[in-house]
């Protein structure tokens, strides 16, 4: 029949099916036009393409929780899909999809063409990113005709419709189209199987429901070793379940079937792959154990079958070069996945990749220090056993064995807790295996959690998925082990191996902590050892402190391992229960503003820790070898990792362990003994210190709601929000960094409704509108209603903390501090300044990264209820100096803060001490004052010190250092100009500031010197000035005050310069021992 045949034929059917519908009553929206248009398809098939062997299923399975469409064409022999087609009901108006949209987007993700049709409109999508196409089969406007078939078809309709039968799709996929189509089936049948698993059996509806949640509930039996909660939680087993089932299909896709390979082979062969007989050592034999339960008789009609059948047809049709299968990029491909999947899994468990280089440089390093270690021997003699705790994709698995010249007989084992890695490295085994046709040694991958109590011991129900992996991997890590090899995952958030499954390990972690005489319940430098690196460090110390044998660690860790106070006692512990170590910075913090163009996708720095132990012999570590690699450029990074282990080897230096710190990262040459004369400015416990205590400065969650520039602005604000609750908030932050969440806004317009009428709250925001030291070189306002700051702490994620004692001693008249970062390493790529001035209640933030300290002239004592003020300053040495300046001791406490804000102000002193100054939160490293013993050099010294101090006054007027025409200035900025933070808002060469809306642009002078400002880990203009003044965070214009207080910031940074000169001047003298110095001696204050 032709074509045009057909298509009169179809409308003749249709008209009249139309009419029978209007006349009846009877006909329901979708089901009674399907049969012409069924008729209309099959005969198009044949006539458009001629293939005999086109197959139209109409109502086809359903496509798991994609859904069914009406109609799905495809080839008999190849089971390739033509595509799919769904039905609506036929009506004269114009055919909107929009209703349909949800259902349009799941079919689409089938990965075949797609017809969505009324029966006159036929809405086209053909490829991925297509716009939807729209033909209409005639006019609509004319259906009031008396005879459809006469009327005058569009030409468009045929052209769409060959292309449609013209060949199935799709035939190739590159890797990244293919893991983003698995991905999204694998989330659909997650969904699915979630929606039964929160059925209880009892209320099940039907035969197919009750099937489906006794398959699930057994299938939680089969798979889990126990009945903890937290495992057996419905969405992390349904994740678990999906993936597992879409991994063992692509397994078999890839491993089994061959570019060759026909559609219908490949089906062949992945259904086969499925039904093997499971042997030892199988690989993926936990997720073959699932599928074979699955496919047990009795679950024939489930709708994982259904799922399984689609995703096999799907796969069968997939078409992938030898090149891929041979060589993907796995961790792109894991990565991508999981991003599709479930991007939140990644950042839950700190997965993220081993570059390949890198793991190959380590595989040789090690390689090489275990032969100069252990008299020759290497990783890869007969009998060895290594293990990979965490090994991800199995990049550490690959370079092993491509690194194993001698082909050795020894045991590599993986261990993997999630699914998609651990088939990713399974799969890359497999490859190698093909490749590598000599290999002697045997590899098992094994799926579980390597920090659990199982592998500790503690017997494991075998008959479980769970139980026998975990089984097995206790009894490969019971074994001698010569090498623990990996990455590690680190996150700081992470609390995934806690509770009873844990408590061995946890229990070890004790060996990490400080002694228990030195813990208390706020110590910071505890909260990081739960860190799952950390873990798997003492996992594998422990692992290898059992093994009578030579062994060596290696492991990737961040950086701040290697000198961080938090980890001391780690460090500490590997130097004692090891006999070397060697490190190898890899990336700097990026955090920090450090130029390092990293390895690895993450901000955090990371480092290479090698740690070996001679068997039979005393262990201990009194010096280390170190290598840095930090500041290089990636592509040269890259090329020392593919130098020669022998020749990388010799660019390491020796270094001696401090006790002090147990440090593991050389800090710059400094004289140590006359640093070591200066006063710390605090100490630990009894230490002799200046400052007799210090605390954290006040912390705003979320600080946006709280603060602004204005205290007009504020009020406004407050009280809008008031009114309109989270509309009014995101009128005013909605385009800030970090803007408040809605729970938070609505607590806050909640907590002032119930305050009382309008003129109680004006005088509430009256009161408690105070000056607030925010960021250095800006006072802002701050909203610090005690009651519900109180309240705040128990918000949301109760981020806000209070700091009672400091409130309560800047409310007490005369105090006066400083904010001082304890980490300046963390702040910037150089050392700077690291303390900012704080006349006002001091923000948390003060001081970039970490906690802001802020040390105080007075305290409140212990035990008043911080209702007394005492002394902040050491006795001793503020009796001293009370005798030395013939002042009294309350003058002294404010004369010492400006005197030592002043030296910690001076470049001089931060040049001479960068080696102990340029730390990561060392409490044996504080800042060290030198406190001098004549009374002129002090003042002058304090005085300076005021003057630097009075700059961050909110209204210190500077003088005119500039010559700034401020009128002629003011003329630039147009009406209603809102100020635009831009990216680089510096003209470094014409020396000047940038100001913009995005429209019009003004230039300012700003000299070089002082556009370059950093304090506290800030640049003052552009990240502290310029941030919080521009539109997005005050909602308010640039005025023509907001010009002179630009101004003033400028000539305030230029008097700056010139302070810290003449305070250079000085502390060159004093360094040099110009003048005689306080020394810190225990119970007084010695001269020198």
């Amino acid at each position: 029949m032709s074509y045009q045949a057909i298509i009169k034929k179809y409308l003749t059917n249709l008209q009249q099916d139309y009419r029978d519908a209007l006349s009846g009553n009877q006909h329901t929206a979708e089901l009674s036009f399907r049969p012409p248009l069924d008729t209309m398809f099959r005969e198009l098939a044949t006539e458009l393409n001629g293939n005999p062997n086109i197959v139209v299923v109409l109502e086809p399975r359903n496509q798991a929780r994609m859904g069914r469409p009406d109609w799905r064409m495809h080839d008999r022999n190849t089971l390739g899909v033509y595509g799919y087609i769904e039905a609506k009901g036929l009506s004269q108006n114009t055919f909107d999809i929009t209703p349909y949209e949800e259902q349009f987007n799941r079919y689409l993700s089938l990965g075949h063409k797609l017809i969505i049709t009324d029966g006159i409109d036929f809405v086209y999508s053909f490829t991925d990113g297509m716009r939807p196409q729209v033909v209409s089969l005639i006019d609509k406007a004319l259906m009031t005709r008396p005879d459809w078939s006469r009327l005058d078809t569009n030409p468009h309709f045929e052209q769409m419709m060959r292309r449609f039968f013209s060949e199935p799709s799709p035939q190739y996929y590159d890797e990244g189209a293919l893991v983003e189509q698995v991905a999204l089936r694998t989330r659909n049948l997650s969904d699915e199987i979630i929606r039964y698993t929160v059925i209880p059996l009892d209320e099940a509806m039907d035969d197919d429901e009750r099937n489906a949640i006794i398959l699930l509930d057994g299938l939680k039996g089969l798979v889990y070793n126990h009945n903890d909660r937290n495992m057996r939680e419905d969405s992390v087993f349904a994740d678990f379940a999906a993936q597992v089932i879409m991994f063992t299909i692509l397994f078999a896709h890839r491993v089994e079937c061959t570019d060759a390979d026909s559609a219908v082979e490949k089906e062949r062969k992945i259904r086969e792959y499925l039904s093997r007989e499971i042997v030892e050592g199988q690989a993926l034999r936990p997720f073959l154990t699932i599928i074979h339960y699955i496919n047990s008789p009795g679950n024939d009609s489930s709708f994982i079958l259904t799922w399984t059948d689609e995703c096999i047809g799907f796969l069968s049709f997939v078409h992938m070069t030898e090149q891929q299968r041979q060589r993907p990029d796995y961790h792109k491909l894991f990565e991508l996945f999981l991003s599709k999947f479930d991007a939140r899994s990644r950042f839950d468990y700190g997965a993220f990749y081993t570059p390949i280089e890198l793991a190959d440089f380590i595989v040789r390093l090690t390689e090489i220090i275990a032969r100069r270690t252990f008299d020759g021997n290497s990783i890869f003699s007969a009998g060895n056993t290594i293990i990979d705790p965490c090994c991800g994709t199995g990049s550490f698995l690959e370079s092993i064995r491509r690194n194993d010249m001698q082909r050795g007989a020894y045991l590599l084992c993986g261990i993997e807790i999630l699914p998609a890695p651990y088939m990713l490295a399974n799969y890359r085994m497999a490859i190698l295996n093909t490749e590598i046709n000599a290999a002697r040694s045997q590899n098992e991958l094994l799926l579980a959690n390597t920090l659990s109590n199982y592998l500790f011991g503690i017997p494991a129900n075998t008959g479980t998925v769970e139980g026998y992996e975990l089984n097995r991997a206790y009894e490969i890590a019971s074994r001698p082990i010569t090498l623990v090899i990996g990455n590690p995952p680190s996150s700081d958030s992470s609390k995934i191996n806690a509770g009873d499954d844990f408590s061995v390990i946890l229990e070890l972690m004790d060996d990490f902590r400080p002694p228990v005489q030195n813990r208390h319940g706020r110590q910071n430098t505890q909260k990081q050892i739960n860190n799952p690196y950390l873990q798997f460090l003492r996992w594998a110390c422990e692992k290898l402190e059992s093994s009578q044998n030579h062994s060596v660690l290696a492991l990737i860790i961040p950086s701040s391992f290697l000198e961080a106070d938090s980890y001391k006692f780690a460090r500490k512990y590997i130097v004692e229960h090891f006999s070397s170590a060697w490190i190898i910075s890899v990336d700097a913090d990026a955090r920090a503003g450090i130029r390092s163009d990293s390895l690895f996708n993450t901000q955090q720095g990371r480092a290479i820790l090698i740690a070996t132990r001679r068997y039979g012999e005393a262990v201990g570590i009194d010096k280390y070898m170190y290598f840095d690699l930090s500041r290089c450029a990636k592509a040269e990074k890259t090329q020392m990792l593919e130098q020669s282990a022998e020749t990388m080897i010799e660019m390491f230096t020796e270094h001696d362990i401090a006790e002090a710190n147990y440090g593991l990262c050389p800090s710059m040459p400094f004289k140590q003994e006359l640093y070591s004369s200066y006063w710390p400015v605090s100490g630990e416990a009894d230490e002799i210190a200046i400052f007799q205590q210090y605390c954290s400065g006040i912390k705003l969650a979320p600080t946006s709601i709280f603060t602004h520039i204005k205290a007009p602005m504020l009020k406004r604000r407050s009280k809008e929000i008031m009114q309109r609750g989270v509309s009014a908030a995101e009128e005013w932050m909605a385009n800030q960094d970090k803007p408040p969440k809605d729970e938070e806004t609505t607590f806050f317009a909640n907590e002032l409704t119930a305050y009382g009428n309008p003129r109680s709250v004006d005088a509430l925001l009256d009161t408690n509108i105070v000056n607030y030291a925010f960021r250095p070189f800006l006072p802002m306002k701050a909203f610090l209603w005690q009651d519900l700051l109180h309240k705040f702490s128990r918000v949301g994620g109760g981020g806000t903390r209070r700091r009672p004692e400091i409130s309560a001693a800047f409310n007490a008249e005369g105090t006066i501090g400083f904010a001082l970062s304890h980490s300046p390493k963390d702040q910037k790529d150089m050392l700077k300044q690291f303390a900012s001035f704080c006349w006002y209640y001091p923000d948390n933030d003060l001081c970039r990264r970490g906690n802001s300290y802020i040390y105080l002239n007075q305290y409140p004592v212990k035990g008043t209820q911080n209702r007394v003020m005492g002394n902040n300053i050491h006795a001793d040495l503020c009796a001293t100096l009370s005798q030395l300046l013939a002042v009294p001791a309350g003058t002294v406490a404010t004369e010492v803060v400006f005197y030592t804000f002043a030296v910690l102000c001076s470049q001089v002193y931060l040049d001479e001490f960068e080696g102990a100054l340029f730390t990561v939160n060392r409490a044996d490293m504080r800042p060290r004052i030198p406190i001098v013993n004549d009374a002129d050099v002090f003042r002058s010294l304090s005085s300076l010190g005021l003057r630097v101090a009075e700059l961050e006054k909110r209204d210190y007027i500077p003088a005119n250092h500039m010559g700034f025409d401020i009128a002629a200035i003011q003329a630039k900025i147009p009406e209603g100009f809102k100020l635009k933070l831009i990216d680089q808002p510096f003209d470094e060469e014409h020396g000047t500031l940038i100001l913009t809306d995005g429209t019009t642009r003004v230039e300012i002078p700003c000299p070089p010197h002082v556009q370059s400002i950093n304090i506290a880990g800030y640049n003052i203009i552009k990240n502290v000035w310029m941030k919080f003044n521009s539109y997005d965070f005050t909602h308010c214009v640039f005025s023509r005050d907001d010009v002179i207080d630009l101004l003033n910031l400028i000539n305030k940074l230029v008097e700056y310069v010139s302070l810290v000169g003449e305070i250079d001047v000085v502390m060159h003298d004093v360094i040099e021992g110009a003048y005689p110095l306080l020394i810190p001696s225990v119970g007084e204050a010695q001269e020198e």
